[in-house]
């Protein structure tokens, strides 16, 4: 028995409810670190507040408009521009996307107040301003690590893997025309690897080649054998976990969008459910 009615209102109310369940269900963006990156400050009620909250605003309502990259400079009197960029992790979708900027923009006045050049980053999504006129792609770095350690008899060929997988999954990053890919490798067969790298869509091939490998080159020394790592750099990131943290399905069948403000397009099922409702009618 078909459960959409005949009345077109019915039809939009129930397609709204799909969707809205879909939204519900992601998960809340999930804080990773953040660097107060300037030892300058501004003062309250300053053009550059003025204009720094605007394009705080002006982020948010742009995180689901541009596939998870956005960058804008907001220069309303002088001085006091301010330029800023957020980023979401690729298998984001862009409703996710929008409750991590939404989330960040938040967060990062209150952990850099009245700084004039900060950075955030969370699972999801890394956001950014500064009032230089040039961001810095490299600097500061984080690394992050899982205290648990592979065990000993393993050690050697996790790291043989992870070298090979981290470079594997640099390398289609670059290609990808995303800056951005994941490569998984079974280590042995009850040890699987999962690793993705990021790099900013604007930069160019030898800016991100360079930021890629100098976030792999610190993995070895900071996270030797551990189960997990990251390295995140303002200008791109890497990590590598023994579960899948990003949506595994989602990397490798790419899902398409409906619009540049919608999710992910579930129109295929959308029009399963028109249909077999029509045929009934």
């Amino acid at each position: 028995m078909c459960i959409l009615k005949s009345s077109s209102t019915h039809l939009l109310i129930i397609l709204s409810l799909f969707l809205f369940l879909i939204y519900a269900s992601e998960a809340a963006p999930t804080y990773t670190s953040h660097a107060c990156t300037d030892r300058s400050f501004y003062l309250p009620n300053t053009t550059f507040q003025t204009n720094l909250n605007l394009l705080l605003s002006s982020l948010v309502s742009n995180a689901t408009l541009h596939d998870g990259f956005y960058r804008t400079t907001i220069s309303l009197g002088a001085p006091g521009e301010v330029k800023g960029l957020f980023l979401c992790r690729g298998d984001v979708t862009p409703s996710g996307c929008h409750d991590c900027v939404a989330a960040a923009t938040k967060k990062i006045t209150q952990f850099c107040t009245n700084q004039t050049e900060s950075i955030i980053w969370y699972d999801e999504c890394m956001l950014r301003y500064s009032n230089n006129s040039r961001l810095n792609d490299v600097v500061p770095r984080f690394n992050l690590f899982n205290v648990q350690s592979v065990p000993e008899s393993d050690h050697s060929q996790f790291n043989k893997i992870l070298v090979s997988t981290l470079n594997d999954a640099k390398q289609e990053a670059l290609n990808s025309g995303k800056n951005f890919a994941t490569k998984e490798a079974n280590v042995t067969s009850s040890m699987k690897l999962y690793t993705l790298a990021q790099c900013t869509p604007e930069l160019s091939t030898s800016l991100c080649t360079m930021c890629f490998e100098s976030a792999i080159s610190a993995i070895p020394n900071c996270c030797d054998g551990k189960q997990g790592a990251q390295s995140l750099l303002p200008g791109c990131n890497v990590r590598y976990e023994l579960y899948p943290f990003y949506n595994v399905s989602s990397v490798s069948t790419q899902p398409q969008f409906f619009s540049p403000s919608s999710g992910i397009k579930y129109s295929s099922l959308i029009n399963f459910l028109l249909l077999g409702c029509l045929r009934k009618r």
